[in-house]
């Protein structure tokens, strides 16, 4: 078993050690914890069948697989190949059934992300798909979906001297974003423009190369902040970057997606801890050029 602290929440991990490394490589930022009995628990292997639940609807669509929610017994079932999940979220658990070795990636990132995200839901924790980084106390999030460029933004940010709070996933909890300092994955196009970080390789089996932002670039964590900047950006395959304010209403229709819509309550607290973000930020929209430093200098003149 592994544990860590997050956020006042005490995760525990119940897997084999293959598994548990896979875990640790995400997870390995967050101190230890050794509490009991935890409050979120993730077991892999459990030699129990998960099968879909009868009458579960589908509320997210991945690449592959499926994600349904069982609204009578408040069930989250996920499905990826020949991996699958099932979340019990008033419990605080997930079970997973054992991957073979090519499927650790998947295990320990999509399969595990969506589950936890929504037992933090159910804890007071929104999860949001973005990068973020600190500068004075304020936070800059960067919104996006895959390949919108949040992940090389962040990095160019942490080199610059920003503190990392995330490269693809955060949180939100009483009016502050918080950090999931999570392991960066980076193709082989981001790491064109960062030369420091070449040597790093990929782990066997993973999809992309593998880099702690903290260790790479020497910068700090920023485990929580003052919600100030929202911005939304897109790769633009020009040289130069361009902002472009927007008003809170659009940045929430861009948010919006983030929110599964399992049990209402929790559902609707989300949207509206998205709403909070929105209100609480000024809001852009960024076409990132190729020039990093001009984007990160941009982004910086929106915090001083």
């Amino acid at each position: 078993m592994s544990s860590y602290t997050f956020h006042g929440l005490n995760l525990r991990f119940s897997a084999p050690d293959e598994v548990l490394r896979a875990f640790h490589s995400r997870l390995a930022a967050l101190p230890p914890d050794g509490s009991e009995p935890p409050d979120l628990l993730f077991e892999v292997g459990t030699g129990e069948d998960l099968e879909r639940p009868a009458g579960a609807r589908p509320v997210y669509e991945p690449p592959l697989g499926e994600v349904a929610y069982d609204d009578r017994r408040d069930l989250l079932y996920l499905e990826h190949g020949s991996l699958r999940a099932l979340c019990e979220p008033a419990a605080g658990r997930v079970r997973f059934s054992p991957p073979a070795p090519e499927d650790l990636w998947v295990l320990s990132h999509p399969l595990l992300s969506v589950p936890m995200m929504e037992l933090l839901k159910r804890r007071g924790l929104f999860g949001i798909h973005a990068a973020g980084a600190s500068l004075g106390g304020r936070a800059l999030v960067l919104a996006g979906t895959s390949g919108s460029g949040k992940s090389t933004l962040s990095l160019a940010l942490a080199r610059a001297g920003f503190g990392f709070l995330g490269d693809d996933t955060l949180f939100l909890g009483s009016g502050r974003v918080l950090a999931f300092p999570d392991e960066v994955d980076v193709t082989e196009e981001t790491v064109a423009f960062f030369p420091e970080v070449s040597s790093w390789q990929s782990t066997p089996g993973w999809r992309k190369r593998q880099l702690r932002a903290e260790e790479a670039f020497g910068t700090r964590i920023v485990w929580e902040s003052t919600p100030a900047v929202l911005v939304f950006p897109r790769v633009a395959g020009r040289t130069r970057s361009e902002l472009r304010p927007i008003d809170p209403g659009e940045a929430l229709l861009e948010l919006a997606p983030n929110v599964l819509l399992t049990e209402p309550v929790s559902s609707q607290a989300h949207l509206d801890a998205l709403a909070g973000l929105a209100k609480a930020s000024r809001c852009y929209r960024l076409e990132t050029g190729t020039d990093l430093e001009e984007a990160v200098r941009l982004l910086r003149g929106l915090l001083e």
